[in-house]
């Protein structure tokens, strides 16, 4: 029994990173092992791989998926959710987008059949004339080298449900591509969506780019580099990773390409990461350091912190960088986040606010790992889900629309509102005038 036990002990020690190394090694360098003989190694990517497991088995993974099955079996009689599927807005096979319509625009659908029309994807939408004025969350939460759209589903139902318009668009992942091809996928989703969302009743100038993980990195690399490249501020560049411009002729004003970024469990500065990664033996396995091409210049290239540094350091007009920048931003970690240190987030949050960016916001929730702000967002009834969509709905209470509870409550009914007071107080003054008459 013993040696069957220490036979175990040992096949694990060897075949979990034998298979992530090999797996994840597609192209690696000549003189770099594809087995990590060293035993050290061996230790630290065994107990690396152990620990995630652990944590998606105790963590929050089982229970929310448990409670956000009981929550569709329990609503199944309700209405379904309305979702415009596999939209493309790109060139390339994985270039395809789902978007998640609140319930109130889709009861709009439903009585304006015969008002609809066709954009230039086939796909049914809304009249122009129609009030656009609903916040729109564009969400990234695939990682560097799997995930689809489909899994981020239950989030997506969930950020409908409280009435914001979500996109959720599946992006180039390693190997297929790398960080250029990455983030120009994202380019082309915002694009879209300020091209297109108003057929949807979304509001162009209300766009908020939301991601998890990898695609926190990505979303705040697409921008702060787009800002950087606008402005002419970017960093002398002597690598192979060349994240791609922006055509900025599309700018048209001077306001920026999102409104806000809404952050969850993300690496800022990449140098500081692969440093991490090393000390933890994972720098072999892990994929973000070939993503972005597996040097230390190529990793400045890709920090968002050290390219919003080198901004501030050298733009002229700090005034113009602030105007381009997106208004609001706000940052999500957990302090028990043992894959993406909390470390990162603290000084990005310090650039942000050296920025003069209107409203920075950082959240650092205790007790809380990596991957339960997305798992947990997934039940509307979790204490962090409360927590983290009070603070969204803080966050895209914007000038077309404000979140009340779940909807959203569109101006033009507060105008309505307001005017129907007015009304009642002008009647109200002509009796009281009325009465005094008949009294004298």
């Amino acid at each position: 029994m013993e040696r069957k036990i220490i036979k175990n002990i040992i096949l694990a020690w060897v075949f979990f990173p034998v298979v992530s190394v090999i797996v994840s090694q597609t192209d690696a360098p000549q003189s770099q092992p594809k087995v990590p003989l060293n035993p050290i190694r061996v230790y630290k990517v065994t107990s690396y791989l152990l620990t995630c497991m652990y944590e998606n088995l105790t963590g929050p993974f089982i229970p929310s998926i448990l409670q956000y099955g009981w929550h569709k079996l329990s609503s199944e009689g309700k209405k379904k959710p309305s979702v415009r599927k596999n939209i493309r807005y790109g060139p390339k096979p994985r270039n395809r987008l789902d978007v998640y319509l609140p319930d109130h625009v889709s009861a709009t659908a439903s009585k304006n059949n015969n008002k609809k029309c066709n954009d230039n994807t086939g796909h049914a939408a809304f009249t122009n004339q129609q009030q656009n004025d609903i916040p729109v969350i564009i969400f990234i939460g695939t990682s560097w080298n799997s995930g689809n759209k489909d899994t981020c589903m239950p989030v997506a139902h969930n950020l409908q449900s409280q009435g914001y318009i979500v996109i959720v668009p599946d992006i180039t992942i390693y190997p297929i591509g790398k960080i250029a091809e990455m983030v120009t996928d994202i380019q082309l989703c915002i694009y879209w969506a300020h091209t297109h969302i108003r057929s949807f009743r979304g509001d162009p100038s209300q766009i908020y780019l939301m991601g998890h993980g990898a695609g926190s990195i990505l979303s705040a690399l697409t921008v702060i580099h787009d800002v950087c490249a606008t402005l002419n501020v970017l960093p002398p560049n002597n690598t192979n990773v060349n994240i791609p411009l922006w055509d900025n002729n599309i700018r048209k004003t001077g306001s920026p390409r999102v409104h806000g970024l809404i952050l969850f469990s993300g690496v800022y500065d990449i140098t500081y990461y692969y440093a991490y990664l090393y000390q933890r033996g994972l720098e072999q396995v892990h994929a973000l350091p070939r993503v972005m091409g597996n040097k230390s210049d190529a990793f400045l290239q890709c920090s968002p912190a050290y390219l919003l540094n080198y901004a501030l350091n050298n733009v002229h007009n700090r005034e113009q960088l602030k105007m381009l920048l997106p208004r609001k931003v706000v940052l999500f970690h957990g302090d028990q986040d043992t894959f993406n240190p909390v470390t990162t987030t603290h000084n990005f949050y310090s650039l942000l606010n050296s920025a003069g960016i209107p409203s920075v916001k950082l959240n650092i929730y205790d007790h809380v790992k990596h991957i339960s702000p997305k798992i947990d967002l997934i039940v509307p009834t979790r204490p962090l889900c409360v927590k983290i969509l009070k603070d969204i709905k803080e966050c895209c209470k914007g000038h077309g629309g404000v979140v009340v509870g779940s909807q959203l409550k569109e101006k033009r009914d507060e105008k309505e509102m307001t005017n129907q007071d007015k009304t009642k107080t002008r009647n109200s003054r002509r009796r009281m005038s009325q009465n005094e008459l008949q009294g004298e």
